[in-house]
């Protein structure tokens, strides 16, 4: 009995003696990566490797390559690299306009078969060359650090909707849902921003939303947690309303099948007022106008996209998903008669300041 329990602690000890193992100062690891389409029908890709100083600062080194073929790209930049590149460490992905007009499957495809690749890594297009975006100088802590944390603020606290590969990829897969990334926009060498939201038919961008209306499409496509919205109530008087919470429910009206109903809630407080005085009459008239605002502006973006036969908010997914036995090969031809029924409540749960 002896003998039979020490040999799974042996077998166990021997496999992990072959594992293979990288000596961090023997490797150079990937941080970020961009591509971009050239005119002849090239590829051309970034990466980028953190380098720590002992002045606890960190030095951006990019490697540039040029291939016909994306599986060449990495072999490429290898060879330029004094030590084995390792994709481990990636938190940001961006891709050029002219490549993500063409379609990034390809890219990704890569990186979901690389295990070592998290799910979390951001991807992310570009307004212009993605490889300028890499080769900025953004603070003392490393661009991607920095890429990767305006993307992470932006979904948390601004109106970006949650995305990232594990999404795309999942949104790609998914019969009745068509994803979308942020787009990157460097304003100078020492700045970058989120420009817009590019919305996909398949892997290929077809439009891009501009950032006003962003807000907007959060409401239907994900949640706020922590967003912020101006309001206007007419001749020197508006309101803003911050820490606004949302949810939204989609549902097929029973009344009328061809209709789909998209009820939102919306909390949230106003701090400030530039108004006399906060009464309860001013915040309902805040909560109306909130509605409205929402309604149009929500009715307008789904019809655009009926329009664009693009399915960011995945009403085909809904179909599929509330309709027993439903022959998805109808979706096309049924999307373009589908109409549509905003339905909003606002709650203002607390006041501020007066302005």
């Amino acid at each position: 009995m002896k003998k039979l329990f020490f040999i799974p602690i042996f077998l166990m000890l021997f496999t992990t003696g072959c594992v293979p193992k990288s000596i961090i100062d023997d490797i150079n690891i990937e941080a970020a990566s961009a591509f971009d389409e050239l005119e002849d029908d090239t590829f051309i890709g970034t990466v980028l490797i953190q380098e720590y100083l002992p002045d606890q600062s960190t030095e951006n080194k990019t490697f540039t390559a040029t291939a016909n073929l994306r599986r060449d790209l990495l072999l490429n930049i290898q060879r330029q690299s004094s030590e084995p590149l390792h994709l481990g460490g990636l938190m940001v992905t961006i891709f050029g306009d002219k490549l993500a007009d063409r379609g990034i499957i390809d890219f990704v495809d890569n990186y979901q078969r690389d295990p070592s690749i998290g799910a979390r890594n951001f991807l992310a297009t570009s307004s212009g060359s993605a490889l300028q975006i890499l080769k900025g100088e953004y603070g003392p802590r490393g661009n991607s650090d920095y890429l990767n944390n305006l993307i992470e603020h932006n979904m948390r606290y601004r109106d970006l909707p949650e995305t990232n590969l594990h999404i795309f990829i999942r949104d790609y897969y998914t019969k009745g849902k068509d994803p979308y990334l942020p787009e990157l926009r460097q304003i100078n060498n020492k700045e970058v921003e989120i420009s817009g939201l590019s919305l996909f038919k398949k892997d290929r961008e077809v439009h891009v939303l501009p950032t006003e209306k962003m807000f907007f499409f959060k409401l239907l496509a994900d949640r706020h947690s922590n967003g912020s919205f101006k309001v206007d109530l007419g001749i020197d008087k508006e309101a803003e309303i911050k820490s606004i919470a949302s949810k939204r429910k989609i549902k097929l009206s029973k009344k009328y099948p061809s209709q789909v109903v998209i009820h939102i809630k919306i909390k949230g407080v106003i701090p400030e007022y530039t108004g006399d005085k906060i009464t309860p009459q001013i915040v309902k008239e805040v909560e109306k106008a909130l509605e409205k605002e929402v309604n149009k502006e929500c009715l307008s973006l789904v019809k655009q996209f009926q329009e664009q036969g693009i399915d960011p908010i995945g009403f085909g997914f809904y179909h599929r998903k509330q309709i027993r036995g439903y022959d998805f090969k109808k979706w096309e031809e049924d999307y373009k008669r589908l109409t549509f029924k905003i339905k909003t409540d606002v709650n203002i749960v607390e006041t501020g300041v007066v302005e």
